[in-house]
């Protein structure tokens, strides 16, 4: 079909259903449409992975389901790109996979690294250590550059050899197409058989040593913390006058909250006044049970001098943070402009009326908590406020287990649909703009809403400007880098061998090495990035189009 415009339309994909247009107006829509459904689904999946890290142990689900399902918008792109309907199609539309499986790797090791390096950067110590939480103006940005940095501990470092050792699949296919073997079967089962071989081991290895997991665990599990603590915090304030009295945390809740932990009187929680305390507050949010792991979290964020107590001015401290925190983070997130109003103390009054006194400017901290009192005047937007801060609620692990599975099934649908239709929208804009290969737009493309989530997350965990959470960041990094190095090379070399295509992507290949091994080496070299390095990793980014133009084009590799 013809539109208006002059662009051919057909339809295609899973159903038939979904459109594919020539033109270039057209392909760029089709383009924004399908990457945005792509970046949704592959939040879902994002945020039912994060759900099941807070009830999992790490062990075989940590270490083999997670990482797994972080690679799955990659893995859908890749398979659906050598299902073209022709073995003519299906080479032309593979380089769309490749171009998925180059571009992600390297917007991880450029963009998502020199980016968490900016964001995560502090002042240094005489040391060369990154002080955590510190970062002062400098006199100039050369100052800036070699006076600030971050630190990560040794097992990122360890992360990063493992993500350089998984580059050795590559060379199974590469090392013979330079010898002129492009369509070997024998290789290109080989070649699968060493990636899948080589994702195996990678999950065997967070199963035994499942330090990665454990840290992606305790940074879920000590957000829930957080989020419950704050939670029965604003509702212990209920009864003050609100947890927040014109913006600021109400002292006299706080305290009323700890001489309710402080069973014996004496200014000092311990670890069975504290297990007490949490189960009881469990019982009082409708919570989930209280287990040791969450003993730990609340005594590793309050206890900060390290007794094995916590004083009432450490439990005040530490609660006014999480307190400010999930404020912050509802503030943020909420698309209701009356959140934003409610927490500079200009709640609109006719919602605060129908709350109570005792709620005012705390719509957005607590939600529908329980035992809500039923102010006079309660009537349809107060209902309609309830229901749409339902989620707010803590909730129990069989209801965890029950949302994350819902989103992990929305986010697979979504994935399974979009795939295809995205491989042929970027082909079309290919041709559209008369580019020699797919491989370009889907370099760009494609990994910005297959891999949102990942890079979101390094930046707001290096945000942090910790050594815990930038460790975590790159470590992060470097297992969804050597993710795409098993998982997704193995499962493209099945489509390729499926489709008896040729392997013609030896310029891709190079610069996949040449990034991964640069970054991995500088990740496995040191425990201190200075700020300095974050401008020569970002620019590996354009560098790494313009070597894959050099070798095609230029050298004639193509």
């Amino acid at each position: 079909d013809t539109d208006e415009m002059g662009d051919t339309c057909t339809t295609s994909g899973p159903f038939g259903v979904f459109p594919d247009c020539e033109g270039l107006g057209a392909s760029v829509f089709l383009n924004l449409v399908y990457g945005y459904a792509l970046l949704t689904a592959a939040g879902f999946i994002s945020d039912g992975s994060e759900l099941l890290l807070e009830i999992l142990s790490p062990g075989l689900v940590g270490g083999l389901l997670l990482p797994i399902l972080g690679a799955v918008p990659d893995a859908a792109v890749i398979i659906a790109s050598g299902l073209g309907a022709s073995k003519e199609d299906a080479q032309e539309q593979v380089s769309v996979g490749m171009g998925t499986l180059a571009g992600s790797t390297v917007m991880l090791l450029t963009i998502a690294w020199g980016g968490s390096l900016i964001v995560g950067r502090c002042d240094l110590s005489s040391r060369g250590t990154a002080i955590n939480k510190t970062l002062t103006p400098k006199a100039s940005i050369i100052e800036a550059a070699n006076e600030t940095g971050v630190t990560t501990d040794t097992d990122t470092k360890t992360n990063a050899m493992v993500m350089m050792a998984s580059c050795v699949t590559f060379l199974v296919i590469q090392i013979p197409a330079w010898m002129g073997m492009q369509a070997n079967k024998k290789i290109d089962l080989a070649a699968a058989a060493v990636a899948l071989g080589g994702l195996a081991l990678y999950c065997g290895y967070q199963v035994l040593f499942p330090e990665l997991q454990r840290r992606k665990i305790a940074a879920a599990q000590a957000k829930a913390a957080r989020k419950r603590g704050a939670m029965f915090a604003a509702h212990l304030g209920n009864t003050m006058g609100g947890i927040l009295v014109d913006g600021e945390v109400n002292v006299q809740a706080l305290n009323k909250m700890f001489e309710q932990f402080d069973a014996d009187g004496n200014n000092e929680v311990d670890v069975h006044e504290l297990k007490l305390a949490l189960v009881a507050m469990s019982v009082t949010m409708q919570d989930t049970a209280i287990s040791d792991g969450d003993v730990e979290v609340w005594l590793k964020e309050f206890d900060k001098d390290g007794d094995g107590l916590i004083s009432r001015a450490e439990f005040c401290a530490g609660m006014t943070h999480w307190v400010l925190e999930q404020t912050k983070n509802i503030s943020v997130h909420s698309r209701r402009p009356s959140f934003e109003g409610s927490l500079r103390g200009g709640s609109r009054p006719e919602l605060s009326a129908a709350r109570g006194p005792a709620h005012a400017g705390l719509e957005p901290l607590l939600g529908s908590a329980p035992e809500q009192e039923a102010g006079e005047g309660q009537g349809e937007e107060d209902e309609s406020d309830v229901e749409e801060d339902d989620d707010e609620e803590p909730m129990t692990k069989p209801q965890i287990i029950k949302k994350a599975m819902l989103f992990l099934a929305i986010g697979m649908a979504m994935v399974t649909l979009f795939a295809d239709p995205m491989v042929g929208a970027v082909s079309s804009l290919s041709k559209a703009l008369g580019l020699p290969s797919p491989f370009f737009a889907s370099f760009v493309l494609t990994p910005f809403a297959s891999n949102a989530s990942e890079l979101v997350s390094s930046l707001y965990f290096a945000s942090k400007k910790r050594k815990k959470n930038i460790s975590l960041t790159y470590s992060q990094v470097y297992g969804a880098v050597t993710m795409n190095n098993t998982m997704c090379l193995g499962l493209f070399m099945v489509v390729m061998r499926a489709q008896g295509l040729e392997w013609t992507f030896s310029s891709e290949t190079l610069t996949i090495l040449l990034v991964t091994l640069l970054v991995g080496y500088l990740g496995a070299s040191r425990e201190t990035f200075k700020s300095r390095l974050a401008v020569p990793v970002l620019a590996l980014y354009p560098l790494s189009i313009a070597l894959v133009c050099f070798l095609d084009f230029v050298v004639g590799w193509n």
